[in-house]
């Protein structure tokens, strides 16, 4: 009986025919790959397993010399031994083909766009990043702008263009304004092609602000810069903030173009008032030190 199991011809054939059926692949219903195919077979593919090292890269911005790490490798081919080394020359090709074809389908999507369905929602793409050498003028800024809406096929849909205010971007606006203006009709006659950036006004009116307490904020600014600089003047006012029994974490940069950020810094140091007395008391160098009143 055993030797009949062992040898038997439609056995081995039944056991041939499982081996090349579909599996099933089952899934949560909550699952957070929704790229994982239902079905999948056993047979091992290394274009597939390129495609989605080159996903893996690029969702979370990894150099290309990661997959030529040894231990990764090694991780790798004890679990997959059909596993190749994928060399960073490699990786590169993969990532910009997954680039190649995302942009081929964003650019389907864009032409087919007729009307406005029920469910539609608004959505944010980004469509190009382009490096522009000195000197930036109005007339290249416009050229760039053009060639990426005829690159995408969206020049005969642009109603809005959304800048920040400065001059440059005023011209180069108004030269894209007439060019659209004669091949196709503008939404209110081009009153609203040039929309400038709510942000940008909003920064420039808080640092107008901001600049009748410059004195304080650069005196908080460069005590963020005092304490973080040095791995012992953290430690020291970490030290100072326990005594005190203040929570918090550490002090916060800001970057100086952006107002969200200065309030962030400046209400992290609100929290730290305390401190700074006692930090001053302790550090001799320390010369940045805000008054109660400020």
């Amino acid at each position: 009986m055993w030797w009949h199991w062992n040898s038997c011809p439609s056995r081995k054939a039944s056991l041939r025919q499982a081996a090349q059926q579909t599996k099933l692949n089952f899934q949560p219903a909550n699952n957070a790959f929704p790229t994982v195919p239902p079905l999948h077979t056993e047979k091992f593919d290394m274009e597939k397993m390129r495609e989605a090292a080159a996903h893996w890269i690029l969702m979370h911005e990894h150099p290309f010399t990661i997959l030529e790490e040894e231990c990764l490798n090694i991780f790798l081919k004890r679990g997959m031994s059909e596993w190749q080394k994928i060399t960073r020359g490699v990786a590169k090709n993969d990532c910009v083909a997954v680039y190649e074809l995302e942009k081929k389908k964003l650019k389907n999507k864009l032409r087919n766009v007729k009307k406005i369905d029920s469910d539609w929602k608004l959505q944010k793409r980004v469509l190009n990043f382009v490096h522009m050498p000195p000197p930036r003028r109005e007339v290249e800024i416009a050229a760039s702008l053009f060639k990426c809406m005829k690159d995408w096929g969206i020049k005969q849909k642009i109603h809005t263009i959304s800048v920040d205010n400065a001059s440059a971007n005023d011209v180069a606006i108004r030269v894209l304004r007439d060019d659209f203006s004669r091949s196709k009709k503008l939404l209110g006659g081009g009153k609203l092609f040039h929309v400038r950036c709510y942000a940008h006004i909003l920064n420039l009116i808080v640092h107008i602000s901001i600049s009748e307490i410059v004195d304080i904020v650069n005196k908080i600014r460069n005590s963020v810069d005092f304490v973080n600089c040095s791995e012992t003047r953290l430690l020291l006012f970490a030290e100072i903030a326990q005594q005190l029994q203040i929570l918090g974490k550490k002090l916060l940069y800001d970057c100086r173009t952006r107002w969200n950020a200065t309030f962030e810094m400046l209400s992290c140091a609100m929290k730290f008032k305390d401190i700074f007395p006692h930090f001053q008391d302790r550090e001799p160098f320390y010369d940045s030190c805000p008054a109660y009143e400020d």
